[in-house]
């Protein structure tokens, strides 16, 4: 009887131990599968993917190192500038000696392709227009709108006039001094010699209206007629959301779209101090510019600097040093103007100044750029000997080929990127072309 025990007893432990296996089998752990993630620089794309030399462009990508002296760019073999440095983007200056081509990035010692060539324009230059006009603007539809003393002419993306035309002699308007177009198609204009800032609404035919202003020599916030400008208003700027800003001798103002005045930036005192936006000063103001962020831009025409004010209500100095004329380019301060007069800003954040040298022994008419990063270049110049070498006339062409400037006073920007300029030494409304 023993033999069988044994063997029943040994089948029930071969049942358990299959049993046992079977139920370890029979268990499945599911696999979780890891992700890699890249920490390798990665190249996307270009913004703007096309600009002048001597502006700032941003590569936008990932994982770049913020240490720019771990970065060096290149275009088509030209070492390039590296202003700053974010996980995500880099600023960058197109050098004056670029060309369109490849552009070469190197992080951290390896070398990183781009995803497409960088084009490097120069502007080409035509003639709008015949009509004189100082100042310009240019609504949603191409239209352009300037003064000439006190009448404002309205001229059609082909330089042909169309109505309205204010005609400031029938108005009795008094020296007309800057015009900017909303995005609704709203017409300001200053109006200097009457220390008024007027307004033609869209679709008006031409009527106009005292959006503030109390003809009173004063500086006096408010609203409306309880307003007062003491010098001004002398140029004018449109933000985004309809507010304008002028200069007024040597204050900034404000002005929203329902006619309220306040001091952006000044004391009223002469002089040149940066800092807090209530206790700036300056020397004297005309050109005024805002960009997409806000930011203020004007020139300080006794001081010979471009000034920013920021939506915090900060002001400094970017480019020009305090007293020092003339036309070297060169970062912030090592750069010099000698006439700054209108302003614009572009889409890519660049400031363009008219930068004027008229005298008996040296005439110089010039449109100077500042990029975003500061760094002040030479557009255009045009240099004669004397008053009686200067000509009446303009020649059109490649920027970079011999096209000239005659006394540009008024600059603007279309929503296409195209420059319009009064060249009121000529006579004429120039367009230029940067595609």
């Amino acid at each position: 009887m023993r033999p069988k025990l044994l063997l029943t007893a040994l089948s029930a432990v071969m049942v358990v131990a299959i049993s046992s296996c079977t139920k370890i089998s029979s268990t499945i752990v599911p696999f979780t599968p890891v992700t890699v993630v890249s920490t390798d620089p990665s190249f996307s794309r270009f913004n703007p993917s096309y600009a002048l030399a001597n502006s700032a462009v941003s590569i936008i990508g990932t994982n770049f190192p913020t240490d720019i002296s771990k970065i060096s760019v290149s275009f088509g073999g030209v070492a390039a500038t590296v202003y700053s440095a974010t996980a995500t983007e880099i600023v960058v200056g197109v050098p004056a000696a670029a060309k369109t081509g490849t552009v070469a990035l190197v992080c951290n010692g390896t070398t990183i392709t781009p995803p497409s060539t960088f084009t490097v324009v120069a502007g080409t230059q035509t003639t709008l227009g015949t009509t004189y006009m100082e100042h310009v603007a240019v609504d949603a539809l191409g239209y352009v709108y300037g003064e000439n003393g006190n009448s404002i002419t309205r001229l059609s993306g082909t330089g042909i006039i169309v109505s309205p035309l204010i005609n400031g002699t029938t108005l009795n308007l008094k020296t007309i001094w800057g015009t900017a177009v909303d995005v609704a198609g709203n017409l300001y204009f200053a109006e200097l010699g009457a220390k008024k800032l007027d307004k033609v609404a869209a679709g008006s035919a031409g009527t106009v209206t005292v959006l503030a202003g109390s003809g009173t020599a004063a500086y006096t916030d408010g609203t409306g007629a309880a307003a007062s400008f003491l010098t001004g208003p002398k140029g004018l700027a449109i933000d985004l959301a309809g507010n304008l800003y002028t200069t007024d001798g040597l204050r900034v103002r404000k002005i929203t779209p329902a006619g309220v005045v306040t001091t952006l930036a000044g004391t009223g005192v002469a002089g040149n101090v940066d800092g807090p936006a209530a206790t700036a000063q300056f020397g004297g103001l005309e050109g005024i510019a805002v960009d997409g962020a806000g930011n203020v831009y004007v020139d300080d025409t006794f001081y010979k600097t471009i000034r920013k004010i920021t939506p915090a209500g900060v002001v400094s100095t970017i480019a020009g040093t305090a007293g020092t004329a003339g036309f070297a380019d060169g970062q912030g301060a090592a750069a010099s103007f000698y006439g700054p007069q209108a302003m614009s800003v572009d889409a890519n954040g660049d400031i363009f100044v008219a930068d004027n040298q008229y005298t008996a022994t040296s005439v110089v008419f010039a449109i100077r750029m500042i990029s975003k990063t500061g760094l002040v270049s030479t557009l255009m110049k045009s240099t004669y000997a004397s008053f009686a070498a200067a000509p009446a006339t303009v020649t059109n062409g490649a920027l970079n080929a011999g096209a000239t400037t005659n006394f540009p006073d008024g600059i603007t920007f279309d929503t296409s990127g195209n420059m319009y300029v009064t060249n009121t030494g000529a006579g004429v409304i120039s367009v230029i072309n940067f595609r």
